[in-house]
């Protein structure tokens, strides 16, 4: 039975859905939202993997999550559209998966301690439930490791390397 066109769609219901299926393509699933619009409701699902998705990694998912949106999404209307795309160009990330699907990349990070805030660039190289590490290159030009606790995070955001 499917849902009527104005029902209300749990995004969590349809994460846990996709999520099996963006895995298996070796992807991380960032986000999915549904929301309803002039030209019908669409399905919004983002995807991400260490040193970023390409568009045919993002058609490839798409056909993934439709088949088995099509098996399982019983609660989706008849009619909807699909929409699958990388998270974006300097973006912030706020969990757990965003961090780790982003090792390897450039981040910007706002850390305050005692009330000052600090803002330190560099590659992002390991993440721990304490810790994250960056590799920043000192004005000499060598490189630097740097710990930052997570508990002094203020923002963290990936920065586009050109």
């Amino acid at each position: 039975m499917k849902g009527e066109p104005g029902s209300q769609i749990d995004p969590t219901r349809l994460g846990s859905l996709v999520r099996a299926p963006v895995l298996e393509l070796g992807l991380t699933l960032v986000g999915v939202s549904w929301a309803g619009g002039r030209g019908g409701p669409t399905l919004r699902v983002t995807v991400d993997r260490p040193g970023g998705v390409t568009v045919d990694e993002c058609g490839a998912a798409s056909l993934a999550i439709s088949g088995v949106l099509d098996l399982h999404g019983a609660e989706l209307p008849e009619s909807y559209s699909l929409e699958v795309s990388s998270p974006g160009a300097e973006r912030k990330l706020t969990t757990d998966e965003e961090l780790r699907a982003s090792l390897g990349r450039r981040l910007r990070v706002v850390v305050a301690r005692s009330g000052q805030e600090a803002v330190v660039e560099g590659r992002l190289t390991a993440v721990s439930d304490r810790l994250l590490e960056l590799e920043a290159r000192r004005r000499s030009g060598r490189p630097q490791r740097i710990e930052l606790e997570r508990s002094d995070l203020v923002s963290v955001q990936v920065v586009v390397d050109l």
